[in-house]
């Protein structure tokens, strides 16, 4: 498990899932940090569903967008995750964002958008 004051990782074993919550706008260093202990844990754990909580979510700055797209993602994908799902509110504040992720998550990865894990879980045991 990883828990810094921004976010907290987490291995659910009965679901294989790496579950990574944030708890607080984070950029730099404190979104790298926490981004990166969820990479170890989805290398730890070959073929599990990344699930990120982003109730909390925020506006990344560009330069994390960048390195999640440039460094991230291509790293996920090497891990044999096949489903990112974002739990979010039926309406959230940070769609564009959401938006943005999506579109470049999609291109190797199924996306799954529910409104809790549980949701989630169930989502991805239909693919």
């Amino acid at each position: 498990m990883f828990e810094s004051e921004f976010a907290r990782t987490e291995y659910i074993e009965k679901d294989n899932v790496v579950f990574h919550v944030w708890k607080k706008e984070a950029h730099f260093d404190d979104y790298r940090k926490p981004v990166e202990a969820s990479l170890k844990m989805l290398r730890e754990h070959e073929n599990s569903i990344f699930i990120v909580d982003a109730r909390n979510g925020f506006e990344d700055v560009k330069e994390d967008v960048e390195w999640g797209f440039s460094y991230f993602l291509p790293e996920l994908k090497k891990t044999g995750c096949t489903i990112w799902g974002f739990i979010l509110p039926e309406v959230s504040d940070i769609e564009g964002e959401i938006d943005l992720w999506t579109k470049e998550i999609e291109k190797n990865f199924h996306v799954i958008r529910a409104t809790s894990y549980d949701a989630v879980i169930e989502l991805a045991a239909s693919k």
